[in-house]
Formats: C-alpha cells, sequence, structure tokens
C-alpha cells in the first residue's frame, strides 16, 4: 500500500515540475524579449542623391474636334434618301442625303427654256443694231443695252441659279469624318439641319491651369490625357495655345492638340490632363519611402549599426510614383547625399528597430 502511494506522488511530482517549466517560459518576458531582438526586419534601400523629377501638374478639360460642322441643305422639301447613319465614318464628297429633286428639276427645265428664248432676243436686237450674233465684234455700250433689252441677263442668272438648286438637292461630306445627330428619315420633311459631321482624327483638349503653374506650360510641350473609362491609357499631344488672361479664379486657360490615335476618343469627352516638367537636381525618392508616423511624414534611413533611423521629413512635390523631400528643419532632422533611404519593408518600423537589406542598395 505504501508502494503504490510513494508511486503517486512521484507522477504528481514529474508532472508538477512539466507544468512549472512551461509556465515559466511563457510567462517570462525576458525570454520572449531576446527570442524578438534576435529577429531582423528585411528591407530594401536606395541611395539618396540628387536626380531628375518629373513634376506632373493634372487637370480636367473637355476634348473638342478640329474640324466640325452642322451640315445643312442648301434648300427646302421631302427627303428623298437617307444614306448614313449616326457614328458612320465618311469620305470627302461622300453623298449623306438627297431631298426629291423634281420641283428643282421642273426650274431647272424652264430656266434653260428662258434662256434659248433671250439668245435668240439677243441675236435679233444686235441685228437691229446693224451687227451679227457675234458679240465680239459689237460695242461695250450697244452689248449692254442688247444684253437688257432681250432678258438675256436675267435669263443667264435664273439658269445659275435653277443649277445651284438641283444641286442642293444632294448634301455631301466637305470632308472625311464621323457622322452624327442625324435624326430624320426618308419621306420627312428636312430639318433646318441634317447632321453633325465630326472629324475626329484630332481633338483639341481645353484645361486650366493656377497661375502658379503657368511657368511649366510653353507652347509645343508635351502633354498626356487619359480618359476615365481608361484611365492607364494615355494619348500624347502638344500645346498649341495659352490664353494671355487670368480668370477671377486665378487659372488661365490651355489648349493641347491630341491625336486620336486609337479612334476611341469622341467629341465633348471628359479627360484626365498630365502636364510633365523634368526638375534636375532633386532628392527624389520613392513613394513608398515616405510613411506617416505621429501625423507627420517620415522616412527611415538605414544606419551603420544595422538599425533604422526615424527621419522627419517635408515632402516638396509629388508626380504618380515619387516625392521631393527635404529634412523638416522644425524637428531638427537631417538628410545628406549619400544616405540609405529604406524604400520598401517600413510600414511596422520604429525608430531604431534592426533592419536587414535584402540586396545592394539601389543607386
Amino acid at each position: 500500500m505504501n508502494y503504490f502511494h510513494a508511486l503517486g506522488a512521484g507522477a504528481a511530482a514529474i508532472l508538477l515540475l512539466a507544468c512549472t517549466g512551461t509556465s515559466d517560459k511563457n510567462q517570462n518576458p525576458e525570454v520572449g524579449r531576446a527570442e524578438y531582438q534576435t529577429e531582423r526586419n528585411r528591407v530594401d534601400t536606395m541611395i539618396l542623391r540628387p536626380r531628375e523629377f518629373a513634376l506632373e501638374i493634372l487637370g480636367n478639360g473637355k476634348l473638342r474636334a478640329l474640324r466640325k460642322s452642322v451640315l445643312k441643305f442648301g434648300g427646302t422639301g421631302d427627303l428623298a434618301e437617307v444614306r448614313v447613319v449616326n457614328g458612320q465614318r465618311v469620305e470627302e464628297g461622300e453623298v449623306l442625303a438627297v431631298l426629291n429633286p423634281r420641283q428643282s428639276e421642273l426650274k431647272l427645265r424652264q430656266a434653260r427654256q428662258d434662256m434659248q428664248k433671250a439668245e435668240i432676243d439677243l441675236t435679233d436686237n444686235l441685228i437691229g443694231f446693224g451687227y451679227g450674233s457675234d458679240t465680239a465684234q459689237v460695242p461695250k455700250d450697244i452689248l449692254k443695252v442688247a444684253l437688257i433689252r432681250s432678258g438675256y441677263t436675267t435669263a443667264k442668272n435664273n439658269l445659275e441659279l435653277a443649277q445651284m438648286e438641283l444641286a442642293a438637292t444632294v448634301l455631301k461630306a466637305p470632308f472625311a469624318g464621323k457622322v452624327a445627330n442625324v435624326g430624320v428619315k426618308a419621306y420627312e420633311q428636312v430639318p433646318e439641319a441634317f447632321c453633325t459631321l465630326i472629324d475626329d482624327r484630332f481633338f483639341q483638349v481645353d484645361f486650366n491651369l493656377l497661375e502658379s503653374e503657368i511657368p511649366f506650360a510653353k507652347r509645343g510641350h508635351g502633354v498626356k490625357v487619359s480618359t476615365f473609362l481608361e484611365p492607364e491609357a494615355y494619348y500624347e499631344g502638344r500645346i498649341t495655345e495659352i490664353n494671355p488672361l487670368v480668370d477671377e479664379k486665378g487659372q488661365i486657360n490651355i489648349r493641347a492638340e491630341i491625336p486620336n490615335t486609337s479612334g476611341l476618343l469622341m467629341e465633348g469627352m471628359n479627360v484626365r490632363v498630365v502636364l510633365r516638367e523634368s526638375l534636375s537636381g532633386q532628392w527624389a525618392v520613392p513613394k513608398s519611402a515616405v510613411v506617416i508616423r505621429d501625423n507627420q511624414e517620415v522616412l527611415f534611413r538605414y544606419g551603420p549599426d544595422g538599425k533604422a533611423m526615424w527621419t522627419y521629413v517635408d515632402v516638396l512635390m509629388s508626380n504618380s510614383d515619387s516625392h521631393v523631400v527635404a529634412p523638416n528643419r522644425s524637428k531638427g532632422a537631417e538628410l545628406n547625399p549619400g544616405d540609405a533611404v529604406i524604400v520598401s519593408g517600413n510600414l511596422n518600423l520604429a525608430d531604431g528597430s534592426r533592419v536587414e537589406i535584402r540586396q545592394n542598395p539601389k543607386p
């Protein structure tokens, strides 16, 4: 009986020791701290030095076709044919629509008959003055009287008008482009405006810059345009006009010309405009290098002791992927050429965190 009591007591002691050992390891903060201190935050770095920075000035604009025309018939009547639909591309001289020509053809026949009669009357008048039908031999003053008496001049003008009226029953494209705003069908009365023709090979884009941004805009300077449907697809163009007038909002209107290389740009489309200016000698770092700490912009430098050094900075300029930075002097910060700036793995860093560089710093 004593033997079993002793065996039980020994097992209990062993179990107690095992539990006590585990508890001490879990509850001892020094053990966890030592293990944490041996960890390394793996980061990428770059060497800080003056470099080119592409300053980007952003704006919104609206596209306007370089050539756009509202097309109208020269006369009135019923539409006999409508040969185009909205969005159709046409070539210069292509027939878009035709009016019923019956009335114009009758006028032309009548005008031709009147002209024939006037020619006969003119010959009779010239014979009465003692000349033949060859008007080249008739003095100018006598010929003038004969032309008026015979009605030749009036008949000739009426014939030209009838020919023009018949030609106006056919509406042709004055230039190549796309048809828009066709709202009628055959046999309907012709409206005041039949359609709008848009040459969509090139567009103008109007946008505004602040007065302080004008030094970066010059005629011939390149711009990039993207639509809100495809913000990553850019169309490159150049500034053609700068309006020398500052409006009540302190803005100046700029106009650029953009080729429609994809054929997807449309009249009146709203676009995003990017104006770029290359500035040399700037301390530019990737946007990922700058993080927020205590509501302040900071970056981390890699110290000689392998620790991250918290550095307050001011962001002077930005573009789509980079910041231009300067040390925040009010915080006692400093930056020097040749500093290794941490550009990744910095989201959870604190001042003095041990870090390990994944690869050689980027130049």
